[in-house]
């Protein structure tokens, strides 16, 4: 792949990075169609023959071998019909716009970027200070203002935007009591990634966007996260191949210089944060990337999951240059005085303390651990039938 000169203006932020891109190729051209420049391409890997409609990837490099992605007009499940039919009207309509046409001009977003943390790391941005934050007090107060007795009130202005549906909304009470009662679960703290959306959009870490015209590359510090978003022209993995995953599977294109990106294929009950609701395995995404001025890039962003929302849910979350001197990306590792204990809540081992812990690993979709413990744990709560313990 040729890697483009270094621009102050534009371009990516180091020739290093593009070469790590390289995997993306050049161009493509239909199955069995000519290349975009020069001889047809090489035949497949004999293991795998092509599917209707795949892609070739190319790379630029004389005689390197292409290689086939799914194509565009490879089907989504229905229950991400609707959000990817969003995706692609909005890809259509630019369509008729001017898009990037080369590695010299792409959106300059180089640098280090954090969250605006002015309305706290959560999904709303509109939520009040009394919801914001961690631990007992903010989840009794969306408990409070959320529901009246067993009856749910989502949306809940101010403490959750999102139209819950009955299931999880139910779910959503249960974890904020277990949390009421310092029980609850991160699993960082297991050392497990922190999924979409969370790692990209709503963690305070550090993070870093590596641009070209055929990926993009969003790093978080948050235990090295990586997400990649396709614009090389490529579907969806197809549903008789895709596996769920912690950022989902992500294309997109340009549209001008905003970045717009179609997500699915999530791992179930994946945690937005310690006190939003969880999302299940059939949420969808439709993500609007731009530089909103020269030190702040905002993202228009909705929900779509037909388990956990009777509609779809809407924000904008913004992200701000950091420009502490001497400011770089650090590896973020799974620091041994973190852990969980046997309830599954996180603690701290402070200086002089000593602490046994077993390590192993653990499926998080097993129900005897993580998110769904602690939601089992607040629904026994409040069908009486275990009184917790008071501290």
């Amino acid at each position: 792949m040729e890697i483009a000169p270094r621009k102050t203006t534009a371009g990516v932020a180091c020739g290093a990075a593009m070469a790590a891109l390289a995997l993306a190729g050049a161009a493509f051209a239909p199955s069995g169609s000519r290349a975009a420049a020069g001889a047809a391409p090489a035949a497949a890997p004999a293991q795998k023959p092509l599917a209707p409609g795949d892609i070739w990837i190319r790379s630029s490099v004389s005689g390197a071998t292409p290689w086939a992605q799914p194509g565009p007009q490879t089907a989504v499940p229905k229950w991400a019909e609707e959000s990817y039919k969003v995706f692609l009207d909005m890809k259509a309509k630019a369509k008729a716009k001017p898009g990037p046409a080369d590695a010299n001009r792409m959106p300059d977003w180089s640098g280090l970027w954090a969250l605006d943390g002015t309305n706290g790391m959560v999904w709303d941005k509109d939520t009040v200070r009394e919801a914001l934050g961690n631990g007992p007090k903010p989840a009794q107060a969306i408990l409070d203002h959320c529901w009246q007795g067993d009856k749910a009130n989502f949306p809940c202005k101010g403490y959750l935007n999102g139209a819950l549906t009955p299931e999880h909304a139910q779910r959503y009470r249960q974890k904020l009591v277990a949390v009421t009662h310092d029980v609850e679960w991160d699993p960082l703290s297991d050392c497990l990634p922190p999924g979409f959306p969370r790692g990209n959009l709503i963690n305070p870490f550090g993070r870093e966007f590596i641009v070209s015209r055929q990926q993009t590359w969003m790093t978080s510090q948050t235990l090295n996260d990586i997400r990649r978003i396709y614009t090389d022209g490529r579907g969806h993995v197809p549903m008789d191949e895709a596996a769920p995953l912690w950022d989902g599977d992500s294309i997109g294109f340009w549209d001008g210089d905003t970045l717009v990106i179609h997500t699915l294929y999530l791992v179930n009950h994946v945690q937005m944060k310690r006190l939003q609701p969880d999302l299940s395995d059939q949420a969808s995404f439709v993500e609007r990337w731009r530089m909103a001025s020269p030190d702040r890039i905002e993202v228009d962003a909705t929900i779509w999951d037909p388990k956990a929302l009777r509609a779809p849910w809407h924000t904008v979350i913004p992200f701000v240059r950091m420009t502490d001197p001497h400011n770089h990306m650090n590896m973020y590792s799974c620091d041994p005085n973190v852990y969980q204990l046997s309830t599954g809540a996180t603690d701290i081992i402070i200086p002089g303390q000593t602490v046994t812990i077993e390590r192993e690993y653990r499926n998080p979709e097993d129900p005897s651990i993580g998110s769904q413990r602690v939601i089992d744990y607040g629904g026994k709560i409040l069908r009486g039938e275990i009184k917790p313990e008071t501290k």
